[in-house]
Order: C-alpha cells, then sequence, then structure tokens
C-alpha cells in the first residue's frame, strides 16, 4: 500500500509539474505583456521619479510652517577678550555656554509658496502620466516584437511546405530521368532550386530566433525555454469606421502621453508665476529667544553667579518682521520673467505639435487598418486560386505537359501570396490593437476570455 502510494503521489506531483512547465512555456500577447510591465528594469526609474515627484509635492507644502532653530554654545575664552557678560575687556580665563531658539514665517512672499505647491502638483502629475505612458509604451514594443515572432514562424510553415514540395518532386524527377522520361538539367535546376529554398529556411529560422530573442529582452524573460506563442487573434472587420475628430477628442481625455504634455504647460505656466512672484515685495516675521551662563558674572561677594539664576536673568527675547523690497537686481528678476514668457510658449507649441501629429497618426492608422482588411480579404481569395493553379501545375508537370520554369512560377506565385497573406494579417491586427488604444483600451488588462 506505501509502495502504491508514493507511485500515486509522484505521478500527481508529475502532471501538475508538467502542467506548470506547459504553461510557462505557452505565452499569449496579454501575458507577454504583462510580465515585461511586471519585470521590465526601466520602468523601475519611472516609478521612482515619480516618488521623487511626490516627495516635492509633500515639501512644498511644508514650506508653508514656520521655520524653527534651535542652538547652543560652548566656550572657553584664554587672553584678552571681551566680557559678554559686561562688554569689556578683560584678561582672564572664563568659561560662557549659550543657548538661542528662533523662529521665522513667510505672511507674504508674492504668492511664491503657493505657486511652488501647483507647480509640484503639475510635475507630479507629469511624472505618473509618464510612468503609465512608458507602461503603454512597453505593451506596443512587445506587441510589436510579438507580432514579429508569429510573423517568421508562419513564414518558416511556409518555406517548410515549399521544401516538402520541392523534394517530392525532385524524387519524381529523379526516377523519370533515370527511364529516360525528362531531362538531367530540369533534375539540376530542381536541386539548385531545393538548395536556394533551403537556404531561403536557415535565413527565416534565424529571423525567428531573433525576433524570439528581441520579444524575451523586452519582456526580461531569461530562460533558455523556448517560447511557444499563441495567437488568439482574429480578422473581424466593421464596416463602420471612426471619425477621425471624434477619435481624437476621446484620445486627448485619457491618453496619458497626452495629458502629460498637458500637464507640463500647466507646470510651465506656474512657473511664470514663480517669476512674477520674485517683483513682489515679502514680509517675513521672525522671532528668538535666547540665554546664556557666563562666567565672568559674578555677585557682590565674588562668587559666579548659579547656572539656574543666570538662566532667568540673561534670558533675552525677540519679535520683529522684515520687509523685503526688490528695486533692482541688476534686471535679473525681468529676465527670468522674460524666460518665463517664452517657455511657455514653448511648451503650448509643443501641445499644438503633437496634437496634429496624434490626430494625422490616427487618419493615418485608420485608412490603414482598412486597406490592409481589403488586402488581407484580396490575397486570401487569390491564395486559393493561386492553390489551385499550382496543384495544376504539379500535375501538369509530373505529366510532362509544362516545362520547369512553368511549374517554378506557380509554386514561387502560391509561396508568395501565402506570404501576404501572412503580412497583411499581421500588420492588420497591429492596427487594430493601436485603435483599441485609442478608444480607451488597454487591451492587454483585459480578460482573455472576454476577448
Amino acid at each position: 500500500m506505501m509502495i502504491k502510494t508514493h507511485i500515486v503521489l509522484f505521478v500527481f506531483i508529475s502532471l501538475i509539474m508538467g502542467n506548470v512547465v506547459q504553461a510557462q512555456k505557452d505565452w499569449s500577447l496579454n501575458q507577454c505583456i504583462s510580465f515585461a510591465i511586471e519585470n521590465n528594469i526601466n520602468l523601475r526609474d519611472y516609478e521612482l521619479q515619480e516618488k521623487l515627484s511626490i516627495e516635492n509635492v509633500q515639501q512644498s507644502k511644508r514650506n508653508m510652517l514656520p521655520a524653527i532653530n534651535a542652538s547652543t554654545s560652548v566656550g572657553l575664552n584664554f587672553g584678552r577678550s571681551v566680557d559678554p557678560n559686561t562688554n569689556t575687556y578683560i584678561d582672564t580665563e572664563f568659561f560662557n555656554n549659550s543657548y538661542n531658539l528662533s523662529s521665522s514665517i513667510a505672511v507674504f512672499d508674492g504668492f511664491r509658496l503657493q505657486n511652488q505647491i501647483k507647480y509640484q502638483q503639475f510635475r507630479k502629475q507629469m511624472s505618473a502620466y509618464n510612468r503609465i505612458n512608458a507602461s503603454d509604451d512597453l505593451a506596443f514594443s512587445v506587441m510589436v516584437a510579438f507580432f514579429d515572432v508569429v510573423y517568421y514562424k508562419g513564414m518558416l510553415e511556409i518555406a517548410n511546405e515549399q521544401v516538402e514540395a520541392s523534394k517530392l518532386s525532385l524524387k519524381t524527377t529523379e526516377k523519370k530521368v533515370e527511364v529516360g522520361l525528362q531531362a538531367k538539367t530540369d533534375l539540376l535546376d530542381m536541386r539548385a532550386n531545393l538548395e536556394r529554398e533551403e537556404l531561403n529556411k536557415i535565413q527565416i529560422e534565424n529571423a525567428v530566433e531573433t525576433a524570439t530573442l528581441k520579444l524575451k529582452q523586452l519582456m526580461n524573460f531569461i530562460s533558455p525555454e523556448e517560447m511557444i506563442l499563441i495567437d488568439e487573434s482574429s480578422m473581424v472587420f466593421s464596416e463602420k469606421v471612426d471619425q477621425p475628430a471624434l477619435l481624437f477628442e476621446q484620445f486627448t481625455t485619457w491618453s496619458p502621453y497626452y495629458q502629460s504634455i498637458v500637464a507640463s504647460v500647466k507646470a510651465t505656466e506656474k512657473g511664470l508665476a514663480l517669476s512674477r512672484s520674485a517683483l513682489f515685495p515679502s514680509v517675513y516675521a521672525s522671532g528668538s529667544i535666547s540665554t546664556g551662563y557666563y562666567e565672568t558674572n559674578i555677585d557682590d561677594d565674588g562668587n559666579t553667579v548659579a547656572f539656574n539664576n543666570q538662566w532667568k536673568n540673561n534670558k533675552n527675547q525677540y519679535v520683529g518682521a522684515t520687509l523685503r523690497i526688490p528695486v533692482f537686481n541688476k534686471w535679473a528678476n525681468r529676465s527670468e520673467l522674460t524666460k518665463a514668457k517664452l517657455e511657455l510658449e514653448r511648451a503650448k507649441n509643443s501641445l499644438d505639435d503633437e496634437s496634429q501629429k496624434l490626430f494625422f497618426e490616427m487618419v493615418n492608422n485608420l485608412t490603414d487598418l482598412e486597406a490592409l482588411y481589403k488586402e488581407y480579404s484580396q490575397y486570401v481569395k487569390r491564395t486559393e486560386v493561386d492553390e489551385l493553379a499550382f496543384q495544376a501545375a504539379e500535375k501538369k508537370f509530373d505529366q510532362g505537359l509544362i516545362d520547369i520554369n512553368d511549374y517554378y512560377i506557380a509554386k514561387n506565385r502560391l509561396a508568395n501570396t501565402q506570404s501576404q497573406v501572412l503580412r497583411s494579417r499581421t500588420q492588420w491586427e497591429i492596427k487594430m490593437k493601436v485603435l483599441q488604444f485609442y478608444k480607451g483600451q488597454r487591451f492587454w488588462e483585459m480578460d482573455e476570455n472576454a476577448q
């Protein structure tokens, strides 16, 4: 019974481990993107920048609080020095000890502190949007790399079919040459073509390895295991094409990339307000309390006054206010104000430029999306015709009714059409994912069952 129990347990664990390994080898597009976002090293830097910006906001708010400083000093004077108790010169050695507590607060500083808070808040928004945008950029980079692997693996299947078809035709031709039914030159041509197809297959295999390595690098997937990609996409086309203007309006309301630029403009506006605040007068209130102990402070009997008594007797309080009026600072404040205005114009111009680029990018993507679907549909129809044509050419070649050139024309035309079907399909998938993103759908975060 113990042996049977161990065997059953071993089989059960093996099945579980087998499922884990299998799960690790099979990768859908969403899984690749999710893994990349969780493990990509560069995204960590954006997270740190966001944390820094949050701390800057908190500190800008703390700057509204009063500043409080405490200090103390201990000294031993030798030779001729000033008596801190009587402010007269003495030649005796003495010990002194002082304490000070001071505070100051800005009563009015041209709203500099308030503008600084707003400025840092917009900077924090920029950092948050930049982090999200970097994550989105990584998702699209992984998506393109994913479909590159899918494309090259599809091309490899086409190349394998070509090689296998050539090998079968070569065997048939060899038999015909042996019995004198076909010229030996045809056999040589077929061998040369097979070698070219074998070379093409090797080149595509190298392209598959390169594309897979790029995908792994983006994912930070350090493993020698083969990645088995699951392409769950399907060609579904709607006759209703989105209007670019409506799509642009929808996209700009939530896009982290666009909103980051908007936040940059707002931060620059607050930067201009900060420059203006330097032209206003500022008022600061301050106060302090201090005391000290001096060995030269003696009573009527010639004894040094006790520390507790000196702590009370030497206590000093101060309350005051400081008004600072900027009169002339070598035109530096005015220069900073001018530069801040120019920076704001640059920021607004950058926003207009990016808006224009985004709009026409949407127009191009929508046009490409429709064109690629039409190309795909046409190439699918053409594949059916070319496949029938190749089958007919193959039979005619076997019967000696056409020469080898006509046979390879039909064969290569079929392979080219198949590759065009694969190309248009993968490009359409990429464009379709971009369109979903424009609508606010991060497809890699959606439930796979809902797709």
